[in-house]
């Protein structure tokens, strides 16, 4: 909507004068361009970006290109290779303004007091910077696209899924639990997010990197935030409860169980999904009881695809169907468990089911079983072994992945597209 596109095209706006680049200017011109050619758009949005445009066209692109040229090794003119990529992003993100009229205007509806986060690295904010564990991610070059060019202890050069969604609903970026004082506990009412980077669904995930918040202890910090923190922020018990009951919460983790614990060659896969969905409502169930009634659900990213995985596989930087076909029998009962338990088990619940496994698939191209042909490099990641000190690549925002293990702010932002403009990854559970 409106309020979305003006919020993005603000941010990224206000970062262009930072970018160190041209190839990096144009490129998150062309993201913020997507939202410029629908209707009823406002004159002030349209006569800012396209400023910049035409100043980079002008000034700042040819005094550049052969600079960038030498530094990306590019063998062709740049100035094509961008203007691809540009429509390319026009035609992944092109809506039909017809059909979204018939669609709710906003997605599940809006109106959230607040965004509570329950995940893994995926969606981390920086818990696991105050925590005895090998995974972390508050160093650069992590960070490095983010608000102020710091790390914050987002497996990510910039923003994840969950800042995007908080973006959409116009709520502030939920902030880490493990990173607030008492105090600003106490009078924070907007969200927090618990997710931990490397752990799951089961208790043991992820714990040979160190200590992490498996979901069950991220669902018993939500249940201190409520009696100790929340409790002081409404006058009235029914107070207390429509906030919660009118609030997101977001689920995002899985993924590790599979990393850590699955064997392709001797785990049961249709087992090991009914283990992990079990495991996974036990605690969907204990927030519905502390008060949780709307849930954003995202299923299980394809493992094989990312690139610590297809560095092995043969061909090289072909996915590992095994892991996937695997981790789809997951995503399948848990899509068909949504519909059951909002039907027969949870009163008055609703579900937002999100298709991340498919959306990753979809950067890659045609075929999951090939190396991309994608303009976006979809095997490599811009900091392979992102260590302290280590050298990411110039420009993320042409690679799907920053990490081994995490994809890029513009993928990221990408799934916002996908998700919230588009309405082809996420949909309202109704049946």
């Amino acid at each position: 909507d409106k309020k979305f596109r003006s919020r993005f095209i603000n941010h990224h706006t206000q970062t262009l004068a930072r970018l160190s680049d041209s190839v990096s200017c144009v490129f998150l011109l062309s993201s913020s361009f997507l939202f410029l050619h629908k209707e009823r758009v406002d004159r002030e949005l349209r006569e800012r970006v396209f400023g910049v445009l035409e100043l980079l066209a002008q000034d700042t692109l040819p005094r550049r290109v052969e600079k960038v040229k030498r530094e990306m090794g590019l063998p062709y003119s740049l100035t094509p290779y961008l203007f691809v990529l540009f429509l390319y992003f026009l035609n992944v993100s092109t809506i039909n303004s017809t059909k979204r009229l018939k669609q709710e205007a906003v997605l599940f509806g809006g109106n959230f007091p607040a965004l509570y986060v329950i995940g893994d690295s995926l969606v981390d904010p920086g818990n696991n910077n105050n925590l005895s564990t090998f995974a972390k991610a508050n160093f650069p070059p992590y960070g490095s696209n983010f608000e102020g060019g710091k790390p914050t202890g987002r497996f990510s050069d910039g923003k994840t899924i969950a800042d995007y969604i908080a973006i959409y609903y116009g709520l502030h970026l939920v902030p880490a639990y493990m990173g607030l004082s008492e105090k600003q506990k106490n009078n924070i009412s907007t969200g927090i997010n618990y997710a931990s980077g490397s752990c799951g669904v089961f208790p043991d995930t992820g714990k040979q990197a160190g200590r992490c918040l498996s979901m069950s202890i991220q669902v018993d910090l939500f249940n201190q935030t409520i009696e100790k923190n929340l409790k002081q922020n409404f006058k009235t018990q029914s107070e207390l409860n429509n906030h919660l009951a009118e609030s997101l919460f977001m689920t995002a983790i899985g993924v590790n169980d599979y990393s850590f614990f699955y064997n392709e060659s001797s785990t049961d896969a249709n087992s090991f999904a009914d283990k992990l969905l079990y495991e996974f409502w036990l605690q969907i169930q204990r927030m519905h009881e502390l008060g949780a009634r709307k849930f954003f659900i995202n299923n299980i990213k394809p493992l094989g695809c990312y690139p610590n995985v297809i560095a092995k596989t043969v061909p090289r930087g072909s996915c590992n169907e095994k892991i996937n076909r695997a981790i789809t029998i997951y995503n399948v009962k848990l899509r068909a468990s949504l519909s059951y338990m909002r039907s027969h088990r949870l009163s008055n619940t609703s579900f937002i089911y999100s298709d991340y496994f498919n959306f990753m698939l979809g950067l890659r191209g045609p075929s999951s079983s090939h190396v991309s042909s994608n303009l976006l490099n979809t095997t490599s990641p811009c900091c392979p072994n992102c260590m302290p000190r280590s050298v990411a690549c110039k420009v993320p925002e042409t690679y799907v992945f920053f990490d081994s293990f995490h994809p890029t702010q513009m993928a990221n932002f990408m799934y916002a597209i996908r998700c919230f403009q588009e309405r082809k990854i996420c949909h309202v559970v109704r049946d």
